[in-house]
């Protein structure tokens, strides 16, 4: 059977938007800080005064407010037509000027050498062919730009506790779903309405091999601290418990 992810993800996100489970522009940011404290300085909200953004796969508009409230020239681009709505709103709410359109990562609707700096937080895991996406990044942006690129780990104490361990061997859901791929589909990302979009998870080793295959140059990665909360193995564990191997692998990169 083939599986049409690009309609499944659109399906995911309009019954449930991505981010933190609040109304409000102002709610969103804090509970982003909240969840993801490191976010802001990975990103480099506080550095993009003057240069011209691009945050594909715009969500709700959580990243584009923050980079046009530092002073920066923004545009958001998202496949889900509620995400728009939603970016537009809160675009409108916080006080700032931004773009925000709707369009696919993998075909972006932009001229070459178009942005100083392209930003993706959490998406590309979920569009089916992510090296076309990472082209297309690489193509709008003009040197020497910059990108910075949210992936999931595979090499997560979150993938190996919660997903593999817990869901797929304790619950049984990596033989009702015969691998791993459709235990993700169906348990990493909270649905109200049975989506299973596609998920992907990643090494820093495969992210780095991806960009530089893109053209990319100068990439580094970093990977986010580990939340106790994430597993329920280990969500006895203080939150301030000093474990690495986090959920998140940050890919900084030049044009």
């Amino acid at each position: 059977m083939v599986v049409d992810w690009k309609q499944r993800a659109i399906a995911q996100w309009s019954a449930d938007p991505c981010g933190p489970q609040v109304e409000g522009i102002d709610a969103l940011m804090r509970a982003r800080h909240d969840y993801a404290p490191w976010m802001a300085e990975q990103l480099g909200y506080a550095d993009a005064a003057g240069l011209d953004v691009l945050d594909v796969g715009c969500g709700q508009g959580i990243d584009v407010c923050q980079f046009a409230i530092a002073g920066a020239t923004v545009t958001g681009i998202d496949l889900t037509p509620r995400h728009v709505e939603l970016a537009q709103e809160h675009v409108v709410e916080a006080g700032v000027n931004a773009t925000i359109i709707e369009g696919d990562a993998e075909e972006l609707p932009f001229p070459d050498d178009s942005f100083d700096r392209v930003t993706s937080n959490g998406v590309l895991h979920h569009t089916p062919d992510v090296d076309a996406a990472l082209a297309e990044i690489r193509r709008v942006l003009r040197p020497p730009g910059s990108a910075t690129i949210v992936f999931y780990n595979r090499n997560s104490w979150h993938y190996w506790l919660n997903q593999f361990l817990w869901r797929g061997v304790l619950r049984g859901g990596i033989f009702r779903e015969r691998g791993m791929a459709g235990v993700l589909s169906g348990g990493v990302e909270w649905t109200s309405i049975g989506a299973r979009p596609l998920v992907r998870v990643y090494t820093r080793r495969s992210v780095t091999r991806m960009l530089r295959r893109a053209g990319f140059i100068n990439v580094r990665t970093w990977v986010s601290p580990f939340r106790p909360a994430d597993s329920p193995l280990t969500r006895r564990l203080p939150a301030s418990w000093p474990l690495g191997g986090g959920w998140y692998i940050v890919a900084h990169a030049r044009s």
